[in-house]
């Protein structure tokens, strides 16, 4: 169990991040930023939901590493919001959906189909929700040389735990796609 510190307390996740940067609610609005594994998403959601966080909306930036889908949520009690990263890789989009957990996430999650073509499994209902179905899902992606580094336009925030393997905010770190 990985704790970290949010705003009004401590927030607990039942797996390790690969990153956390706290955040500035007057500069972002986002207290903390915790980057994940795909497949830790749904236990992430679960705790969330148990310290009642309430998600707020989902959404994908076409990103030059690949897809950063993010899910952010807010408490009613406390201040700030906390947000859920998952870097995914182009060339099969895919990440567990939440729907299951918050009901709430089930549009989220299909505008981010319709968009982007981020396939989120095990969601019970992956129709278009904005576009004609004729339409293929990915109208929002980017042309490779408009798609910029992560780093270029995310601040992470103040770093207090990251993972030895984690370099995308590194410096020195090279512009990869995963």
């Amino acid at each position: 169990m990985m704790d970290a510190q949010n705003m009004d307390g401590k927030l607990s996740l039942p797996v390790t991040p690969l990153m956390i940067g706290r955040g500035s609610v007057q500069t972002s609005g986002i207290t903390m930023n915790v980057f994940l594994m795909a497949d830790d998403i749904l236990q992430a959601a679960e705790a969330m939901l148990k310290q009642a966080y309430h998600i707020e909306n989902i959404d994908v930036l076409d990103v030059a590493e690949g897809f950063l889908v993010t899910y952010h949520y807010a408490h009613f009690t406390k201040p700030g919001r906390i947000a859920h990263r998952v870097l995914v890789c182009r060339d099969e989009p895919e990440v567990p959906s939440i729907s299951s957990i918050y009901q709430g996430a089930d549009w989220h999650e299909r505008e981010c189909h319709d968009f982007h073509g981020v396939k989120f499994s095990g969601h019970p209902n992956l129709l278009p929700l904005l576009l004609d179905p004729e339409i293929p899902a990915g109208v929002l992606l980017k042309e490779d040389k408009a798609r910029k580094p992560l780093r270029e336009i995310l601040n992470p925030g103040e770093i207090v735990f990251k993972g030895e393997s984690f370099t995308l905010f590194d410096e020195d770190a090279p512009e990869e796609s995963i």
